[in-house]
């Protein structure tokens, strides 16, 4: 008997397997009944999508999903509302967001002038310390200049600090400047500036993060403010827009901390109701910790690599260009670093293995950087560093050459378009520069992939971002080069699978693929059947992060 026993298992096998493949086939979780829409290029859409344990167990066609079903399994009829992967933020900065959220908001749309600015001051300063966001003069009818003389006039003995819309500048009164001890002997920072008259003396403006930021540590520490419950609260919005995976370009700002920030970020992604994971870069003057806050990467929060500015705003005129403003003819803006400094920077974290990230707004600081990388190349050959250029405003096609060449990426503020279209292409860029901004047809056909983002500037969220870049049209309601415009699919993928590129959790994370975290937002309708100036309207129904219905969303 013994003899058959090999036969009789050889026999058994398919029965085992079978059982064995029944056992497994489960889900937690099986949508249906809508349009799914995979980001996946050689399966685009799918009938149904099934779950288990937070990742993606099969997707095909309803009938086959349906035998994932069991007792427990939760079936869900999309009823032709849409289902796509979890949108990703490419460059958002979580704890700025939170602040201005929260804070108190000088929306040049609201305040059209500089009068109603001041006097909205003079109401605010009753209440004490004033900490207020989103002051841009450019998009004002009539502005003023924010300075000491201005501000001063409001009260000389309660701290005033106005943060431009672009981060880039703050304007402060004498106290806010007493705050935080920064006097005419106070040395600018690397990479910014206090402005100063011609006596050496300080005019109460601040350029540049380094030097924004001394002034805005003073005014935290006044404030007390809850930074883990403003934190939270500003998750949920990047939720209920259908965000999933945020990706902040300044971890460790002094909000109130450099650490405390990162700690904070990290302990809110950790909490078992988290509705987004967290992931970033880490500021460059940390770069000596980056390798400690590395090892304690998990899925839930991660540090990317280093961030580093190389100019600053276009809308505020501190944008490196090399020709001059239009409106400004004497001015190219500024470089942060002198191109050198930046490749010796750019070095010093390549040969580290650190992916690198650059802000560069202005055409000359997008070459500058772009320099940096290829002799970064050229001393540390790297065959996939993903060298990434954020917001790449202004360039033309060599531009986007090299940047292929040097194996860099780009992400586009196309906010630019939106909110600053009109006055950059008739006041400060003219014409002709302003056909260059945000490139994306031109970034498509040279093969790039590229990804799309508010920075932090709106509550628009999104949607209206894949809108503008499809359509864009401005505020006006005119076109900004038409030729760059490009399909809703692209665009769609620059919120999903492309940011998902950029940061090398494309095997994780941007769109529905099995194996993958199930991330999902669920849309009314689909964006590829609306009409593309109604994409911004539709309304996010649900965000699910890693297999869990997260938040209900929220229209536009």
């Amino acid at each position: 008997m013994r003899a058959f026993r090999p036969f009789i298992i050889f026999l058994a096998l398919p029965f085992i397997f079978s059982c064995s493949q029944k056992k497994e086939r489960k889900a937690d979780t099986i949508f249906y009944g809508g349009d799914i829409l995979t980001m996946e290029d050689l399966h685009p859409t799918a009938e149904a999508v099934a779950v288990l344990g937070g990742k993606i167990i099969f997707i095909g066609k309803k009938e086959e999903a349906l035998h994932y079903k069991t007792a427990t399994t939760e079936v869900i009829d999309l009823q032709g509302k849409t289902l796509l992967p979890g949108f990703i933020d490419p460059h958002t900065h979580i704890i700025p967001t939170a602040l201005t959220l929260k804070g108190f908001q000088l929306d040049p749309f609201t305040y059209k002038t500089g009068g109603e600015v001041l006097t909205a001051l003079k109401e605010k300063v009753k209440e004490g310390p004033v900490l207020a966001f989103r002051y841009d003069p450019s998009l004002m009818k009539e502005p003023i200049d924010l300075n000491f003389k201005t501000l001063n006039s409001i009260s000389q003995t309660t701290p005033i600090l106005v943060i431009n819309t672009s981060g880039h500048i703050a304007y402060g009164n004498d106290a806010a400047f007493r705050a935080a001890n920064i006097t005419s002997a106070t040395r600018n920072p690397q990479g910014a500036s206090f402005e100063r008259d011609k006596n050496n003396n300080l005019t109460g403006v601040a350029f540049e993060l380094p030097a924004v930021a001394l002034l805005l540590e003073s005014f935290l520490q006044m404030k007390k403010l809850d930074f883990e419950t403003l934190t939270k609260d500003a998750i949920s919005y990047y939720a209920r827009q259908g965000y999933t995976t945020l990706t902040d370009l300044a971890l460790g700002l002094p909000m109130p901390t450099p650490l405390e920030s990162l700690e904070i970020l990290r302990k809110v992604a950790h909490d078992k109701e988290a509705p987004v994971r967290i992931q970033g870069y880490l500021i460059y003057p940390l770069l000596q910790k980056f390798a400690a806050l590395e090892k304690r990467n998990d899925p839930s929060f991660k540090v990317l690599g280093i961030k580093i500015w190389a100019d600053g705003s276009l809308q505020g005129h501190t944008g490196a260009l090399t020709e001059p403003y239009t409106d400004l003819p004497k001015s190219r803006g500024t470089l942060n670093y002198p191109a050198q400094t930046l490749t010796e920077m750019v070095k010093q974290v390549h040969e580290k293995g650190i992916q690198i990230a650059i802000h560069a707004n202005g055409d000359a600081a997008i070459q500058n950087s772009l320099n940096a990388f290829e002799q970064a190349l050229h001393s540390f050959p790297a065959t996939d560093p993903r060298f990434r250029v954020e917001h790449a405003t202004i360039l033309d096609r060599a531009a986007f050459i090299k940047m292929k060449n040097v194996k860099a990426t780009p992400s586009f503020t196309v906010l630019h378009i939106y909110n600053w279209g009109e006055v950059l292409k008739d006041k400060i860029l003219g014409e002709e520069r302003a056909n260059d901004i945000d490139p994306a047809r031109s970034a498509k056909e040279l093969g790039l992939k590229f990804s799309i983002n508010e920075d932090s500037l709106s509550e628009i969220g999104p949607l209206f971002l894949i809108q503008v870049v499809v359509t864009r049209q401005m505020r006006d309601g005119q076109v900004l080069a038409p030729d760059e415009t490009i399909s809703v699919n692209e665009a769609l993928k620059a919120m999903t699978i492309y940011p998902a590129w950029q940061s090398f959790r494309d095997k994780e994370i941007g769109s529905i693929a099995t194996g993958k975290y199930a991330d999902f937002v669920i849309l009314a309708k689909n964006p590829k059947k609306v009409n593309p100036t109604e994409i911004g309207s539709i309304t996010v129904v649900e965000t699910w992060l890693e297999g869990r219905r997260v938040l209900q969303g929220t229209s536009h």
